[in-house]
């Protein structure tokens, strides 16, 4: 018997049809990703490149070494580079569950290197914790977007991201402003959180194929105007879904619609061009075309070949969780993700908790939430700045104004010293107070270590770059979307 070397496990490559389907909106959401304005940074370099090898790797085989590139490509940009995208942790925990999953899957079938894949490709546990894994983020992604938008401000018409989305997508087709009667402004509000919590109960419910359409029909408008890379940063979510007859019925589709579908996409497309009235950026062209060949295919899906229920996953949660050890640390996967979710609520964390858009306050004062009181928050980690002058008091009060306006962190100051910190503006004066603390910092420029060494989730600034909290928030409440 041949032996392997120790580290051929790295390079498994599982052909199993679903997970090969993850793998592949995988790399297409990643690379969607990396085509954003956020991660086309020089900072970033190192941090993109290492991405761009794991999907290489991912793209070849779809092995472990692939899914390791890709997480250490992203614990980089989120620890290190002021990384505020939501998209980047899950792009980081799908990418480190598939790294240990598909290691572990790798090392088992190394064990018995004459043993053949059956031609069937039977789903072991290792692949079946993976996409476990990728469901419940996706669940979870959309349950707690819904829930962080139960909050005054966003049920308000006038202050609501959901009003600001519909006013860019009427700007983006050049609709009226007034084509929504007044009186409905509020439902929009209700409508979006409908449809995100929708979309997750829809999936618990083992209704995999209208949570489909609902949440394609959801992202088209979001694509085209707020968040053009998030739909399919979460395509490999909805993928783990399929099942065989999924996949069978799709197949049937295709061989009867393919070329309707395509002609359809490309008309819808070209409709949504004509009232744009302008070239968009080029890749919003072919991704809207593809979000749209989705809605059809999976309209066609469901008229021409039903729901395919499956029982609701809380029915077989011990199936799916507790029946091995991969299921397990699937559900210590799900367990994390939920929590890293809710830290907004105890006051850690708000930048990748699924709560962008979400008119969501936290800090004191401006505490919002109508599911969860303010006396859960343990902490209030923004900085506020009472005092402040550059180079002398009122030599650039643009940038004083901005500065006294806004609710600051750490990261955010250390930026501003690589940004601003010129002669001319020397000294750069900043007094305010720090979890209630007061601080005084005589020269921003002056490389010296900031005043807040027990920032962090733990109490210890260890990364001085990691940027928990988001960016241009007013100190003032309430106050319109933050985008």
């Amino acid at each position: 018997m041949t032996q392997n070397p120790p580290y051929s496990c790295l390079f498994y490559a599982s052909q199993h049809p679903t997970y090969r389907i993850v793998v592949a909106c995988f790399i297409a959401g990643s690379l969607a990703h990396l085509w954003l304005a956020d991660a086309a940074q020089e900072s970033w370099l190192l941090s993109n490149v290492i991405f761009l090898v794991g999907l290489l790797f991912l793209a070849r085989r779809g092995s472990a070494i692939g899914w390791i590139f890709c997480a250490a490509a992203k614990a980089i940009s989120l620890l290190f580079l002021r990384d505020h995208l939501t998209q980047s942790m899950v792009l980081l925990f799908l990418a480190s569950a598939g790294a240990l999953f598909m290691l572990l899957e790798g090392c088992q079938k190394q064990k018995d290197t004459q043993q053949s894949q059956p031609l069937n490709y039977p789903t072991t546990p290792f692949i079946r914790a993976f996409l476990n894994v990728c469901r419940a983020i996706t669940v979870l992604v959309y349950a707690l977007a819904g829930l962080h938008k139960l909050n005054r401000d966003f049920i308000a018409p006038e202050l609501s991201c959901a009003t600001y989305g519909f006013t860019k997508l009427t700007d983006y087709w050049n609709l009226p402003a007034d084509i929504l009667p007044e009186t409905w402004l509020p439902s929009l509000a209700i409508f979006v959180i409908a449809t995100e919590l929708g979309i997750a109960v829809l999936y618990l419910c083992g209704l995999r194929r209208p949570a489909w359409l609902l949440a394609i029909a959801f992202h088209i408008p979001l694509t085209l105007t707020m968040a053009p890379a998030y739909a399919f940063v979460m395509l490999a979510g909805h993928a783990a879904f399929l099942r065989p007859k999924d996949l069978q019925d799709i197949r049937a589709v295709f061989q009867q619609f393919s070329v309707w579908i395509a002609s359809k996409a490309i008309v819808l497309t070209a409709i949504s061009l004509y009232l744009h009235g302008a070239w968009p950026e080029w890749s919003m062209i072919p991704k809207e075309a593809l979000l749209w060949a989705l809605l059809l295919t999976c309209t066609l899906l469901i008229a021409r070949h039903g729901l395919a229920k499956t029982p609701p996953i809380f029915t077989t949660f011990s199936t799916h969780f507790f029946a091995n050890r991969p299921g397990q640390i699937a559900l210590l996967f799900s367990v994390l993700f939920a929590l890293n979710g809710l830290l907004p609520y105890v006051g850690l964390r708000f930048s990748h908790t699924g709560a962008m858009v979400s008119n969501l306050r936290i800090d004191r004062g401006c505490w919002n939430s109508l599911v969860f009181p303010e006396s859960m928050r343990i902490t209030d980690d923004y900085i506020r700045i009472e005092k402040t002058h550059l180079a002398r008091p009122g030599f650039l009060l643009e940038y004083e104004t901005i500065l006294l306006e806004k609710l600051w962190s750490p990261p955010q100051l250390l930026q501003m010293r690589r940004n601003w910190c010129k002669p001319v503006l020397r000294p750069i004066f900043l007094e305010g107070t720090f979890r209630e603390r007061a601080f005084v910092i005589e020269d921003l420029c002056d490389e010296q270590p900031l005043p807040f060494a027990d920032d962090g989730m733990l109490g210890i600034e260890i990364f001085k770059n990691s940027l928990r909290f988001q960016k241009n928030l007013l100190k003032q409440c309430p106050t319109t979307c933050i985008h």
